[in-house]
């Protein structure tokens, strides 16, 4: 996600938005008879249920994902997706969301926080030295909250969208070839690896993708604690590099007030 996306759903009171260790068992396919696999391979459609299945019983999570983008120009393309930090923790018991996204590769701080709780929507903007706060009031339900938060914590793993057609599809590890890839360890809890190394959709960065790689972690439950993405091509006339790594984590942690919530009350007071 870019700032321009963040700040747009800011506008409208609501964001939308490794290869790992042997698990010690010796086995080279975990969980096999988990219904989200398909052979050595995944069932997307499967997996994204059991995914935002177990999030939704936790009562939330946070998405936490990194982009490192390289490009071998002087300046940068005038489409292109900045090396950036991404957050956005869900809290369905309180009703609460955080977003937080920092630009990571800028000479000055570039940060855009949301939080929403208590029917508003609180808003702080740091840009070098200078911070900005905002307000405006939210009128969202429990519903509301859990279908953007089933929205994005599919975030790599399913887009759903409609064809011309409007049938039903899916974009996300479909788009790859994942296969078992053994065993691995996310935050001490055994995972079943999968790697891919072919990748079949089109990206607007970069734009053409000669070489490509994945690696997927998913948890027995189904969740996938952690994706990691890179591609490699031509964009804009020059070589670029991308690499996006997601976590899923803080099933069912509590979504606190931010330091700066009250600062931004005080400030945007009549």
């Amino acid at each position: 996600m870019n700032r321009r996306r963040f700040l747009a759903g800011v506008g409208t009171g609501v964001a939308v938005g490794l290869a790992g260790c042997s698990d010690g068992s010796g086995s080279d396919r975990p969980f096999p008879d988990a219904d989200w696999r398909d052979e050595d391979g995944l069932d997307v459609a499967t997996l994204s249920e059991r995914h935002v299945g177990a999030i939704v019983d936790a009562g939330g999570a946070t998405l936490f994902s990194t982009a490192e983008t390289t490009h071998d120009g002087d300046s940068e393309p005038s489409r292109w997706l900045p090396s950036q930090e991404y957050e956005a923790a869900y809290d369905l018991e309180t009703g609460r969301q955080y977003v937080r996204q920092e630009l990571t590769e800028t000479e000055e701080t570039d940060v855009s926080e949301l939080y929403v709780a208590d029917g508003e929507a609180l808003i702080r903007q740091q840009i070098g030295d200078e911070t900005q706060y905002g307000r405006q009031p939210v009128d969202r339900s429990a519903e509301d909250l859990e279908r953007t938060m089933r929205s994005e914590v599919v975030t790599g793993i399913r887009v759903e969208g409609e064809t011309a057609s409007g049938e039903t599809e899916y974009e996300g590890l479909n788009l790859w070839n994942p296969t078992s890839d053994g065993g691995g360890e996310v935050r001490g809890e055994p995972t079943a690896r999968f790697a891919a190394d072919a990748f079949e959709g089109d990206r607007d960065v970069p734009e053409t993708v000669e070489t490509a790689s994945a690696t997927v972690h998913v948890y027995e439950s189904g969740v996938v604690p952690r994706l990691e993405q890179s591609w490699a091509g031509e964009h804009a006339g020059q070589e670029a590099t991308v690499d996006v790594d997601i976590d899923y984590r803080d099933l069912g942690a509590t979504v606190s007030e931010p330091e700066w919530a009250e600062e931004a009350r005080e400030d945007t007071s009549a």
